[in-house]
């Protein structure tokens, strides 16, 4: 006897659970494939040296105690502006870009760069360097929105866009595209779309700038945000003509719930590791790599707290590291400065460059420029980017101020 037929919803819900089971395998797999290993190649022999001590000549940007605010963006460009990175050009100018639009995560956000010319005057007025539209025209595929970018020159002097654009979902449904320049970010390649991760090649996001093997290869700190978070970093392989030859991406093992490395060379084979913690800790933490960047030692915890909240660090030339961080364990009210004379081991509180109740100062980044001035540039309130710059010496002054107050 033949059994009665089923009925057409249940033969639908049956349908709909045999393909969510199906894609919930492939996941699976792919999670371990994605969190097991990459494309391998050979570690980097070294990297390249951070800058020499800063001489003490008399009229050295460090001798006299200087500090300046200022704006990268103007008043009511977009409703909403966030995710600045910034850099120091060979030409000596300063580049910076951000996306701006009415929210985060909107599909009308573009990514405009300003610069700041080294021979004098303000940021230039904003430029647009892409949107969702562009997107889709250069990559020929649908793209929903686009979001988080870094600029950066590599030691031949082509300057390179890496930005994060998503098809579908959120930023967890993500993918990195890369742009290159030759004249200073004045034109651009079109954008090669990268593909990084097995599954749908979704979920690798960047925030800050990359370290540089002497091989010629770029060691690009990114992140993953599907299913599990963790950090990775991408080696680029520059080839001729502005284009890459090669990339691979590098998982590290065991850092799960932090993201958006920040990188810092301490030498030709050291390198410190600055991590956002999206844990219950709410803790910033390190990691050190003894080889160029290739392998990575367990991250562990600072007595420095973290929001949730992006990170950034910089060696200055007397070799001390500096970072900008949210000091607070919840909450971006403020932006603060540290220092480090032991290679991360402890820190000294230094200035507060922001701090208003309720308000938002958030994703910094550190930049020095040719005549060892520091630049930084944050999101103000999601309003605005912000631009602050300063010198060793008035970091100091102001880290001796903090010490003098905790005096009873």
């Amino acid at each position: 006897m033949n059994p009665a037929p089923a009925a057409p919803g249940s033969r639908r819900l049956s349908l709909r659970a045999r393909s969510a089971g199906v894609l919930l395998a492939l996941a699976a797999v792919a999670f371990v494939l994605l969190r097991g290993g990459s494309r391998e190649s050979s570690a980097p022999a070294a990297i390249q040296a951070p800058s020499p001590p800063a001489p003490a000549a008399a009229g050295w940007p460090d001798a006299v105690p200087h500090f300046a605010h200022g704006w990268v963006s103007p008043p009511a460009h977009t409703r909403s502006a966030h995710g600045s990175s910034l850099c120091a050009l060979p030409s000596g100018d300063l580049l910076a870009i951000w996306y701006g639009g009415s929210r985060e995560g909107g599909t009308d956000v573009s990514l405009y760069t300003s610069r700041l010319p080294a021979a004098g005057g303000g940021w230039t007025p904003p430029r647009l360097e892409m949107d969702r539209v562009m997107a889709q025209q250069e990559l020929d595929r649908v793209i929903k929105k686009v979001g988080n970018a870094v600029v950066f020159p590599d030691p031949r002097g082509l300057l390179w866009m890496v930005y994060v654009s998503v098809s579908v979902g959120g930023w967890s449904g993500s993918a990195l595209n890369v742009r290159t320049s030759a004249d200073d970010g004045r034109t651009w390649s079109a954008s090669e779309r990268l593909t990084l991760n097995p599954f749908l090649n979704l979920s690798t996001l960047v925030r800050n700038k990359p370290i540089f093997a002497r091989d010629g290869r770029i060691g690009l700190p990114v992140y993953h945000e599907m299913a599990a978070k963790f950090p990775q970093i991408l080696w680029l392989t520059p080839g001729a003509n502005g284009r890459l030859e090669d990339y691979r991406v590098r998982n590290l093992p065991g850092q799960a719930g932090l993201i958006q490395p920040a990188l810092v060379p301490l030498d030709e084979n050291r390198v410190l590791m600055l991590l956002r913690d999206r844990s219950a800790d709410r803790l910033m933490h390190l990691s050190l790599s003894q080889d160029a960047g290739w392998t990575w030692s367990a991250a562990r915890h600072t007595d420095l707290p973290n929001p949730d909240a992006a990170v950034d660090g910089l060696r200055l030339r007397d070799g001390r590291i500096l970072i900008v961080y949210n000091h607070a364990s919840s909450g971006r009210e403020n932006l603060r400065l540290a220092v480090s004379s032991d290679q991360g081991r402890s820190w000294r509180s230094g200035a507060v460059i922001e701090e208003t109740p309720e308000a938002e100062y958030s994703y910094p980044t550190l930049a020095e420029d040719r005549e060892g001035r520091i630049h930084l540039t944050y999101t103000w309130r999601r309003e605005r980017i912000r631009h602050a710059s300063f010198n060793v010496a008035w970091l100091d002054q102001r880290s001796l101020a903090q010490d003098r107050a905790k005096l009873p």
